[in-house]
């Protein structure tokens, strides 16, 4: 999920359409999770892990597990 430049990674990419689908910010998805929008972020374009965050995130949005795996595999 390493990303050098700031395009999203494929988890990004479905993390920010379930906040558009759902009317959220990533302020608010942040805060639900216990992290910065900074760190959000960060993971989003994937230059932090956020293995910590991951589950949460999951959680949160109620996000398709087989497509979150498939998302960061890419």
């Amino acid at each position: 999920m390493k990303s050098t430049n700031n395009q999203l990674t494929p988890f990004g990419k479905l993390v920010t359409k379930a906040l558009i689908d759902q009317n959220m910010t990533k302020s608010e998805l942040a805060g639900q999770i216990g992290t910065s929008p900074q760190h959000l972020s960060r993971i989003l374009h994937g230059v932090r892990p956020g293995e910590k965050h991951i589950s949460a995130i999951v959680a949160a949005l109620k996000l398709d597990p087989k497509k979150v795996k498939k998302a960061i595999a890419a």
